[in-house]
């Protein structure tokens, strides 16, 4: 994931370098990582769908080789191809333009554009994809891409960038928030509220991750069997306690970020997910909502061939990538396989209404510790650095739950909801259940009608009930039952009940009426 700071830190997409005597991670890619079988396979997504959906990805300068990378990295594998020249790819700069195209990268971008890029298609085979390329790294030009993804005509937007949400200026929060547009974010390569090269914590998540309009991503480690199959998933966390395993890969390798937002609101369905109190973000919002594989050592391979730096030593092409620059894209073209928003205002709400479908991650944390608790681990958040772990409070004192930074069964910090296992997590759903009743009623007499309706939705509550008899009249209500006088005799009825929740998502129950005479 990269920084757009003043003095932007280019904190992820950052390439695996192999210590000395270290083993390839992964599995049959060129460089040794992940392929674009594994990640369809290990998440049970059936890859070659997505058509009719567009998927933008906004980045800052110009790769002038994104094109030629995508067409050389799609022959490898037998993908699909998808060009400039039958559309299915589109580069553009922050206004629209073709042609106006920001200034060629020196800074590492390009890295980022072809990760996007690529796990994008390699997930969501049949989409478009518009890349976006801002003129600069700073919020406003950013900012700008993004709103111009969105007017191009894209349904998904990932985001695999992010700064202090105390940097956050209005007009910046605004371009992330396009109702019915999905848009994902990575959440950071950090670490809960520490930055792992010199524990020089903020004690804030980053945006946009953070805003309450997106869909936070965060990071795990996948570990795959024989065939791709997915045989463990835990949270991504390469530092910490356990940093001194990292030495002998001759950089530090990151963790997920995450943590408890000081300025922004928790929307209703994250505030009421089982488990919610032990986070002790209370009503504020908490990075994350779903996770995916971003660990360098289990990372996906891509090609590169421009500007790629010691990743392109001794020679350009493939190498092996991770960060939550990884998991971002691969969430929104796995939202994109499902069709999108599907109207839903703000689909994060679509993978708490799916808890129970999503792989639930509960191994590890995004902490100082990493999930080893205060028993394990000394406390490092009264070092002069900030809060670096959830397993204590910021006076020290041993937390009383630590949700926050923790994966423990159900929804936690570190990976939100979960992992995808298949594409039901971003399915549309609604209220359901059944309707008890007469199934045969006199004409001319007057009969009641009771839904058991449930609503799916963490906090969501039932508020219209449209009941539909099926002989051209309709009646409402806000209370589960209903009453009907069928006129007409000798006919079969189907009466169609809309039940619509708090969060405005409806579902229809279907209950079929004889009349007799």
């Amino acid at each position: 994931m990269i920084v757009p700071a003043a003095d932007a830190a280019k904190d992820g997409a950052q390439p695996f370098v192999r210590g000395d005597g270290a083993r390839a991670a992964g599995t049959i890619g060129p460089a040794g990582g992940l392929t674009p079988s594994d990640l369809g396979t290990a998440y049970g997504l059936k890859t070659t769908g997505g058509s009719g959906q567009t998927v933008g990805i906004v980045d800052a300068y110009n790769d002038p080789n994104i094109a030629t990378d995508l067409q050389a990295f799609d022959s490898h594998y037998g993908l699909p191809a998808c060009t400039e020249g039958t559309g299915c790819l589109r580069v553009v700069g922050q206004t629209g333009s073709t042609t106006a195209l920001p200034v060629n990268d020196s800074a590492g971008w390009s890295v980022e554009e072809t990760l996007d890029v690529e796990t994008v298609h390699s997930v969501c085979q049949s989409c478009h994809i518009i890349l976006v390329e801002a003129d600069s790294n700073g919020n406003n030009d950013l900012g700008t891409a993004e709103n111009e993804a969105v007017s191009l005509g894209a349904n998904e937007v990932t985001n695999s960038f992010g700064e202090p949400e105390t940097y956050s200026e209005s007009a910046y929060q605004a371009a992330f928030n396009h109702p019915k547009v999905v848009i994902t974010a990575s959440a950071g390569d950090d670490g809960y509220y520490y930055s792992f090269d010199e524990f020089d914590s903020t004690s804030v998540p980053n945006v946009p991750a953070a805003y309450n309009t997106t869909v936070s991503v965060g990071g795990t480690s996948l570990f795959l069997g024989q065939g791709g199959t997915r045989q463990s998933e835990t949270v991504w966390n390469d530092n910490g306690t356990s940093d001194y395993y990292e030495q002998a890969f001759e950089r530090p390798l990151g963790a997920s970020g995450g943590g408890c937002s000081t300025m922004f609101a928790a929307k209703p369905w994250q505030t009421s997910v089982g488990g919610w109190a032990g986070t002790g973000c209370g009503a504020k919002r908490l990075a994350n909502d779903v996770s995916a594989v971003a660990d360098y050592l289990t990372g996906f391979d891509i090609y590169d061939s421009y500007n790629c730096g010691d990743a392109c030593s001794p020679a350009p092409g493939w190498f092996t990538l991770g960060g939550t620059s990884l998991s971002s894209p691969l969430i929104a073209a796995a939202y994109a396989l499902a069709a999108g928003a599907h109207g839903v205002a703000y689909p994060a709400l679509t993978l708490y209404g799916h808890v129970k479908q999503a792989y639930d991650v509960t191994i590890g944390g995004n902490g100082y510790c990493g999930g080893e608790g205060a028993g394990l681990c000394r406390d490092e958040n009264l070092a002069g650095d900030g809060v670096l772990d959830c397993a204590y409070t910021a006076a020290g004192q041993v937390a009383v739950s630590d949700r926050a930074c923790d994966a423990l069964t159900g929804y936690d910090g570190p990976t939100g909801v979960g992992t995808p296992a298949g594409i039901t997590l971003f399915d549309k759903t609604g209220p359901s259940g059944s309707i008890t009743g007469p199934a045969s009623v006199t004409h001319g007499q007057s009969a009641k009608w009771k839904t058991t309706a449930a609503d799916p939705f963490p906090g969501g509550k039932l508020v219209k009930y449209s009941w539909n008899w099926g002989a051209g009249t309709t009646t409402v209500t806000t209370t589960d039952s209903a009453s009907h006088t069928y006129k007409t005799k000798g006919v079969t009825r189907t009466i169609t009940l809309t039940v619509t929740d708090s969060y405005s998502q409806a579902g229809t129950i279907t209950f079929k009426v004889k009349v007799k005479s």
